[in-house]
């Protein structure tokens, strides 16, 4: 019989029944220097047979040593490269829907690859030649050296804040950005589609967005760094509203200032008549809306306004001014409020009143046809007692996507004894269809009330205690709203409505709704002193002085 041969345990352990501190091999298994055998310990690397079955342990430690290599992670400018890739692949996945769902002309996708072209050249180091193509999917990536006026060489920007577009590149684009280059193909093509279609398409879940990374290949997922895949990691986008909008004001602002490309103005009258429809609104305020900007002698092209400064607000996008509009507009023909005004005839628009009550009953469930996103983040432990189960599968979908670091690289024996299985897409959320938004209008309409034409004075009372009453027209007592607060009853329910639909945040429309206002209330003090100016001239020219 040979010998035995000894080992040592680690530092400071021992025998579990014994003090022996040597423990030698027997058949596979462990036992110490007085035969009490090791628990939990099994020897497979034992080479029986002679055959080289013992060195099995090397050889996949090697292979697994040399596949990690293979997949190791990027980083710098080649990690910004097959992040850019990653976002272009996505980018021409929205196209395609575009083209193929919305019957767009083919035309955009060129459209839309010029505008990429120059919204990511001026990186430094990505450099790749048109016509290179992966080998995976013939993915081409567009020459990105382009450079604009005003734009330097050698700008990493990813995650900081431009603030001197004549100093500064852009910084690294982002999912939302290609939602906003999918809207601003439209506008370059004349197409009559607003920021919050795309806005609405991409939350939910129609166009090619939430959960981008899914649309990413394995090997280029394995490749890409922690941050890239965070940015693509969209199935818990906040849609809150305005996200696309900032995106879309930065991309012109963008655009405008590193390259001098300024965008063709929007095509007003579809789309004032795509917001008259969905809000179920009478079509007098079509032409209202539009008047109100041919008043204030506002573009509907980027920026909407002359300004001395390079500041630019919401209200400079031309598809919030015409949302903006639309409710100003309303807001005067039929007022939010139960304050009675009368028509002089009935050819007077102020001759019908609209039944906010009626409207109201129509759009009661508006909002709840919006998927469901929870804030998991930080979410008190109690909540979770009181979750349906399909929350309960969303909260631990959004764990495994957020909280667990995925390293394809660096498999681990629980990993390959639990997989964790896919995660299912979110599901589409179905839209109002054409013969519902149709009638829908009709049962509006059908909702509004006659009124009596009245003279500029009336009497009220008698018994000697008459009265002359001014008889209050459209446009009287018209009230403004600064602050959210304010809002209340209809009101507050058609801006709530107003902001879904443009795809704003309902402090954001309240806010460019209200500038928009007193650009017309100084546009009026303006008009008055002009008017009083001109009738003291006449009357001075009349006295021949």
């Amino acid at each position: 019989m040979a010998p035995r041969k000894h080992h040592r345990f680690p530092s400071g352990q021992t025998c579990s029944e014994c003090p022996a501190r040597r423990w030698y091999l027997e058949d596979g298994m462990r036992f110490c220097e007085n035969g009490h055998r090791v628990e939990g310990y099994i020897q497979f690397d034992v080479d029986h047979e002679g055959d080289g079955f013992g060195s099995m342990g090397k050889t996949l430690k090697a292979k697994k040593e040399k596949r990690q290599k293979t997949k190791q992670q990027l980083s710098g400018n080649e990690a910004k490269e097959l992040y850019l890739e990653c976002l272009q692949l996505i980018l021409r996945k929205q196209l395609q829907w575009v083209i193929k769902e919305k019957r767009f002309n083919g035309e955009i996708e060129s459209v839309v690859k010029d505008l990429w072209v120059l919204r990511v050249g001026g990186f430094k180091g990505i450099e790749r030649k048109r016509g290179e193509e992966e080998e995976e999917g013939g993915l081409v990536m567009f020459s990105s050296q382009t450079g604009g006026e005003g734009q330097e060489e050698g700008g990493e920007g990813e995650g900081r804040k431009r603030h001197d577009w004549k100093t500064e590149v852009w910084d690294l684009p982002g999912m939302m950005d290609t939602l906003g280059l999918v809207y601003l193909g439209c506008v370059m093509r004349g197409e009559p589609v607003r920021v919050g279609d795309v806005w609405r398409w991409a939350r939910n879940g129609w166009m090619p967005f939430l959960s981008g990374i899914d649309y990413i290949p394995k090997e280029w997922r394995e490749r890409l760094p922690a941050w890239a895949h965070q940015s693509l990691l969209t199935r818990y986008a906040k849609f809150k509203g305005g996200e696309l909008h900032r995106s879309v004001l930065g991309l012109m602002t963008g655009y405008k200032e590193n390259h001098g490309l300024i965008f063709p103005a929007v095509p007003a009258p579809p789309l004032l008549f795509l917001h008259v429809k969905d809000l179920a609104l009478p079509p007098d305020v079509h032409p209202y809306a539009q008047n109100i900007c041919e008043l204030l002698e506002l573009r509907l092209s980027f920026p909407t306004r002359e300004t001395n400064h390079d500041r630019q607000t919401l209200l400079d996008i031309p598809d919030v001014l015409l949302a903006a509009a639309v409710v100003v507009a309303t807001k005067y023909l039929y007022p939010l409020d139960s304050v009675d005004r009368y028509p002089r005839d009935y050819n007077d628009p102020n001759s019908m009143r609209m039944n906010w009550r009626v409207w109201e009953e129509e759009f009661a469930d508006h909002e709840d046809k919006k998927p469901a996103m929870l804030e998991f983040e930080g979410i008190n432990p109690q909540k979770i007692w009181s979750m349906e189960k399909k929350d309960i599968t969303e909260l631990l979908n959004w764990f495994q996507e957020t909280q667990i670091e995925k390293n394809p690289t660096d498999e681990t024996e629980v990993d390959r004894l639990f997989p964790l299985s896919r995660i299912p897409p979110l599901p589409r959320v179905q839209g109002p269809t054409e013969d519902e938004i149709e009638s829908r209008m009709q049962r509006v309409e059908k909702g509004m009330q006659l009124i009596k034409p009245q003279l500029d004075t009336r009497t009220r009372g008698g018994g000697g205690g008459e009265s002359t009453v001014k008889t209050k027209r459209a446009g009287s007592d018209y009230r403004d709203y600064k602050f959210v607060e304010e809002l209340e009853g209809p009101a507050k329910r058609f801006y709530e409505v107003v902001a879904d639909i443009s795809g704003l945040g309902l402090e954001d429309l309240v806010k460019t709704v209200y500038s928009l206002e007193q650009m017309l209330h100084n546009w009026q003090r303006q008009e008055k002193r002009r008017l009083k100016n001109e009738a003291g001239v006449d009357q001075w020219m009349d006295r021949g002085e």
